[in-house]
């Protein structure tokens, strides 16, 4: 079982790095993926650190929404954050909206939590 305050830092850390999106604050996102981070996007394919980097840069969210979190304790220094996302964005001058089923394992180091990988399982978007 974790504190409540854990749990409530780790969603607001999570939630942080969509807010950084839409702010442009790409430095802001980098600080919180670790070295080595990969992420399985909502298309299937599997992107490093370097690659999200890059890509969100050509994305620019307009609005999101977060729901259904939940904390999978792994031990002391490694969370499993899942929840589901629903995300308006703007790409190549159109605009798209995506709902997907996230999750974010977090681990700890030297007291700083990181996220060392991320995956996305698309949803219907709700009309």
């Amino acid at each position: 079982m974790i504190s409540k305050e854990l749990e409530e830092q780790l969603i607001a850390k999570e939630i942080g790095i969509i807010a950084a999106q839409k702010r442009r604050d790409f430095s802001a996102v980098e600080a919180v993926l670790a070295e080595g981070f990969h992420e399985i996007g909502s298309s299937g394919r599997l992107f490093s650190k370097s690659e999200i980097l890059h890509a969100i840069q050509e994305v620019q969210i307009i609005d999101y929404s977060f729901e259904h979190f939940k904390i999978l304790p792994i031990d002391r220094s490694y969370m499993i954050l899942t929840y589901v996302a629903t995300v308006k964005r703007n790409h190549q001058g159109q605009e798209h909206c995506t709902r997907a089923y996230r999750s974010s394992t977090w681990m700890e180091r030297d007291g700083t939590w990181l996220v060392v990988f991320h995956q996305a399982t698309p949803l219907p978007t709700v009309p």
